[in-house]
């Protein structure tokens, strides 16, 4: 077989391109700290860290939903918190009213005193959050839930009140793939609706103590009215206490699955630093010798040969 000088200078150049795209490409991975630098470098690995880089995604708003969660609810749990102090202290104002030593002008006082509580309570009931929707409207979140009902000057038996305007729609947020949380409670849920309702309760009590009658039965009704509300605003903080126990747990997991997923992604993607600048220094090394060999071998010419 003969070899032309045409073969050997393609030879040479071809071991040239060759190690100089090594050394390029390990160039590459070194600047990006990536060992695969395009799908067709590794096929199944980079369709493996794509799945992982989306799953990871996932997580991650899983994660920030918890957070817009907790906060929806520390922030019904704080209202709850000045709507049972408003019902507590309702409850010892009613207990003094039913002293019989009591002068008209003690109870009026009481009467105006409790009329205060009723517009704090009826503006926790009307609270908005930071997006300016009402916390207790259900669905209908920008609508005012309660809407004040003021006693008929005319019908000395009616006394203020409030009627419910929202619905029962209990707003959720998705903070895990199967778990949608409450993050809102209807109004009538919490506060009652009607006879029933906190605002009644006390709108009632307020026009027995102005109304000069014997006030022993309104006493004893308005006392129930006011531990029936009680009970309501406590299921409703125990509820909501579970739930951020629930959301502390989800975050645990969605951390430990973020460190999982990171560390899934670090194995596929990430480099070996002291492999690939070890690899750098020996392909360098082979590129140089190339070089070395390539310009020797053109450098050949039987000419030399001729004394």
């Amino acid at each position: 077989m003969r070899v032309s000088t045409n073969m050997i200078y393609d030879q040479g150049v071809r071991a040239l391109q060759t190690q100089s795209a090594a050394l390029l490409y390990t160039g590459q991975q070194i600047a990006t700290g990536r060992k695969i630098l395009t799908p067709a470098d590794d096929p199944v690995a980079s369709a493996r860290a794509l799945d992982v880089t989306q799953s990871r995604s996932v997580n991650e708003q899983f994660i920030t939903n918890q957070g817009y969660a907790e906060d929806a609810l520390k922030l019904v749990e704080g209202q709850l918190v000045g709507a049972g102090e408003i019902i507590q202290y309702a409850r010892e104002r009613v207990l003094a009213a039913g002293n019989p030593a009591l002068s008209d002008s003690d109870r009026q006082s009481i009467a105006t005193d409790l009329k205060a509580q009723f517009d704090a309570m009826l503006a926790i009931a009307n609270t908005r959050d930071a997006n300016g929707d009402y916390l207790f409207a259900g669905y209908k979140s920008e609508t005012a839930p309660f809407a004040r009902v003021t006693a008929d000057p005319a019908d000395p038996a009616s006394f203020d009140s409030a009627t419910y305007r929202g619905d029962q729609g209990i707003r959720t947020m998705q903070v895990s793939s199967s778990r949608f949380m409450p993050v809102s409670f209807g109004g009538e849920t919490v506060f009652g609706t009607g006879s029933d309702s906190v605002f009644a309760v006390l709108g009632e009590f307020v026009q027995a103590l102005e109304s000069g009658s014997d006030v022993s039965g309104a006493v004893s009704t308005a006392l129930g009215g006011l531990d029936t509300s009680l009970d309501k605003v406590l299921t409703t903080r125990a509820q909501i206490g579970s739930q951020l126990v629930e959301v502390e747990q989800l975050g645990f997991i969605g951390s430990d699955l973020d460190l999982q997923y990171a560390t899934t992604l670090s194995s596929l993607q990430d480099l070996d630093y002291n492999e690939a600048i070890s690899r750098l220094t020996q392909q360098q090394t082979y590129l140089q010798a190339a070089q070395q060999s390539f310009m020797k071998t053109t450098g050949l010419s039987l000419f030399n040969y001729l004394s």
